[in-house]
């Protein structure tokens, strides 16, 4: 048969005993007046002596600890003077009593000596602590938290934001490792933007060595962690440790389709870019269908990132940048500054090191916004006198995602969409605006008398205007007119529909 087994942490109890002598002294006046009687007491306490003792026993470490002390409180004189009204009513019926009832009572003046206090003796095996808690290292991950992100300190403290927690809803575990031989030891931390800082949070009690909180904390910049460790006797022990950023925001980026409007049947092309504060996934998803979020035509499918480490074409730091675009992005920058030129602004970005995800430049003037993000559904490019944005290569993911083969149908939008999601089990899905398929080629207004009108596939040379020769349609869609006297599709002048026609 098991015995039950209790196990103590710690035990302390206490006993007290408190003799007292005095001397009470007591006098008043009375006056009746028919039913009412009104009463001015005084009382006084003369040398109120006690001799309060208390017996101790307690131990957190051992050894268990004993104790005992005995006081002496003295009071030399109390007085206290009070006044009442009662109504009282004699009945005598084969006897006689009387009723009383007090209808109002107050003290009117009391006075209290200060009390003379001495310890007669105290008794004990009471030891002091001199040595401040001990960090020891800390084991092997037990917890399930983004890894890329917790502390990389000496590992007397650790931290880092715990997964599967929604966006709004963040947490993180702060976990430390200290004791102390003697003593019970405490923990608390405080938080701040600096090593050793305490400007977010300051002295907040972990209640144990580990902790799961969803304090709120301040998102898109380092967060350094300070946790203490401190003994009954009041000495203290720190060690640090940090994470670069608490993330409380999905994953941004953005699909840009290779045309708005295509005329080829059987194939589809977009870049895709992402970023985010925690690292991403491996993989994402990618489908292909009629509108956004659809997987109608290509179900979906796992999808592998790539990175681009350097810009060949600039120079400078603008070689950790890609090509510049025209617009700035709607959200707020996280830092601005006047300088010379883009490389400079560049320079400026650089110095916000992983929060540095892109720059706005005006050329005209010359403001540089720095800007956590990049072009996506939370932030879009706004075109605002000269300003350029320039986003920065090797922080996001990028892939070119192409597909051939297809049967695309006239007159319908396609998008590819695709689904990302973060070491923290963020995830977002972004589309492109989709592609519009179009096989046939504009018409004109009415053409009398033609003299030549074919549909011919010409691909890369059907305009003198054209800009790719990529997705060139094989099917017929470049239209050849030459109309004759009373066409009404191609004038030569300024008034539409009156001047001279040609061909």
């Amino acid at each position: 048969t098991a015995l039950p087994i209790a196990c103590f942490l710690s035990m302390e109890g206490k006993t007290r005993i408190t003799p007292w002598a005095g001397l009470v002294v007591y006098g008043g006046a009375r006056v009746t007046i028919f039913i009412f009687a009104v009463e001015l007491s005084i009382h006084g306490h003369i040398v109120d002596t006690s001799f309060p003792t208390q017996l101790s026993l307690n131990f957190a470490k051992m050894p268990l600890k004993v104790g005992g002390r005995m006081d002496l409180v003295l009071i030399p004189l109390t007085v206290e003077i009070w006044a009442a009204v009662k109504i009282e009513i004699r009945i005598c019926i084969w006897g006689c009593f009387t009723i009383t009832k007090t209808i109002w009572t107050s003290r009117l003046w009391s006075y209290r000596a200060p009390a003379i206090t001495r310890n007669i003796f105290t008794i004990g095996n009471y030891d002091h602590d001199f040595s401040p808690p001990t960090f020891s290292h800390l084991s092997s991950l037990d917890y399930d938290f983004d890894q890329e992100r917790r502390s990389v300190s000496d590992e007397a403290c650790r931290v880092g934001q715990v997964g599967g927690m929604f966006p709004k809803e963040p947490k993180f575990l702060l976990e430390t490792a200290a004791a102390d031989d003697e003593s019970n030891v405490k923990f608390s931390y405080s938080v701040g933007t600096y090593f050793g800082g305490n400007n977010v949070k300051n002295g907040v009690e972990m209640g144990g060595p580990k902790i799961v909180s969803s304090d709120s904390l301040p998102s898109g910049i380092p967060l350094y962690f300070t946790v203490s460790a401190r003994n009954t006797e009041g000495l203290t022990s720190e060690s640090q440790c940090s994470i670069p950023t608490f993330d409380t925001t999905l994953p941004s980026g953005r699909v840009e389709q290779s045309f708005d409007v295509s005329a080829n049947p059987f194939h589809l092309s977009a870049f895709f870019v992402a970023h985010d504060d925690s690292k991403l996934l491996d993989a994402g998803r990618v489908a292909v269908g009629l509108g956004v979020g659809s997987s109608n035509v290509v179900p979906w499918h796992d999808f592998e990132y790539t990175s681009i480490s350097k810009n060949d074409d600039a120079k400078d730091d603008l070689q950790r940048f890609a090509s510049p675009r025209l617009g700035l992005l709607s959200t707020k920058p996280v830092g601005m500054k006047m300088v010379l030129g883009p490389q400079y602004c560049a320079s400026f970005c650089l110095s916000f090191a992983s929060h540095c995800v892109s720059f706005d430049y005006d050329y005209d003037t010359r403001e540089c916004r720095v800007q956590k993000t990049i072009e996506g559904p939370d932030a879009e490019l706004r075109v605002l006198r000269s300003f350029h944005n320039f986003e920065r290569i090797g922080v996001g993911h990028s892939k070119w995602l192409e597909y051939r083969n297809l049967s695309l149908e006239h007159g319908k939008v396609y998008a590819i969409n695709t689904r990302i999601e973060n070491v923290l089990g963020y995830s977002q899905r972004i589309s492109s605006k989709g592609t519009l398929i179009d096989f046939t080629p504009p018409d004109t207004a009415p053409i009398l008398n033609v003299k030549y009108n074919i549909t011919t596939a010409d691909g890369c040379s059907a305009s003198i205007k054209q800009k790719s020769c990529n997705e060139i349609t094989p099917w017929p869609n470049h239209r050849i007119v030459v109309d004759g006297e009373g066409s009404l599709a191609v004038f030569n002048g300024h008034v539409p529909f009156e001047d001279k026609l040609y061909t």
